[in-house]
């Protein structure tokens, strides 16, 4: 069964417009990314969002949140394919999770904004513990292939910018620091931008509603020069 919950076109007005993939956050829908989507369509681009169920981290099945993994890629290089240029990449919290991984694992991408995020295994126990019982070393271990932690390797020449929020309520933010000074480390093009005024959902609200032209501005960091309208 599918686990793409949603899936929606908005063409931009641009004669020649870019493509980008918006992937909503846990929990999130579409239409509460409206502002974020119409911002994109203004700077010029054609945005396919997606959003997801519940059940990837409710059900407490350790295996949904990998089959919706396969399914995103997948997804992902068909539109990547059936496009002039690289797709941009947006992701929101899960959704960051999700483009990082296709970041990972296709060379047809090679850009990203990444709004919040963290260790899935922790989220996951923190805010379903009956869901998922088994010690956070085990969890971890079963997800590590989709977790945030990446083989700078599979990142040479990728381009990525997390938002972050420095409170620990939902996401410890120092493993996503930790992740983000290993790779600078090794050479890759991963940045951050802190916004301290809010947590992680206060921060997911205002980079979509408040805030959206703010994503031009991370934009305009991540994309190569060449590209770069």
């Amino acid at each position: 069964m599918p686990l793409i919950r949603n899936q929606r076109f908005f063409p931009s007005r641009e004669p020649l417009p870019r493509q980008a993939l918006l992937m909503c956050g846990y929990g999130g829908s579409i239409w509460q990314a409206r502002r974020l989507v119409r911002t994109l369509n203004r700077a010029g681009y054609d945005v396919t969002a997606l959003d997801f169920p519940k059940s990837v981290l409710r059900s407490g099945d350790v295996t949904q949140l990998p089959q919706l993994t396969n399914e995103v890629v997948e997804f992902a290089e068909q539109l990547a394919r059936e496009a002039a240029e690289p797709v941009l990449l947006v992701g929101i919290s899960l959704g960051a999770l999700l483009s990082l991984n296709i970041l990972r694992r296709s060379q047809l991408f090679d850009a990203a904004v990444l709004i919040t995020g963290g260790d899935i295994a922790k989220i996951a126990k923190r805010i379903y513990p009956r869901a998922w019982p088994q010690p956070y070393d085990e969890l971890a271990q079963q997800w590590r292939d989709i977790n945030m932690y990446t083989d700078p390797a599979l990142l040479r020449g990728k381009r990525m910018l997390f938002v972050l929020h420095p409170s620990r309520k939902l996401i410890d933010i120092t493993d996503v620091r930790t992740e983000i000074a290993r790779q600078r480390a090794a050479g890759n093009h991963m940045f951050a931008v802190e916004r301290p005024q809010f947590d992680h959902v206060g921060t997911i609200v205002a980079e979509t509603i408040l805030f959206p032209h703010r994503t031009l501005t991370y934009i305009d960091q991540v994309k190569p020069a060449a590209r770069r309208a």
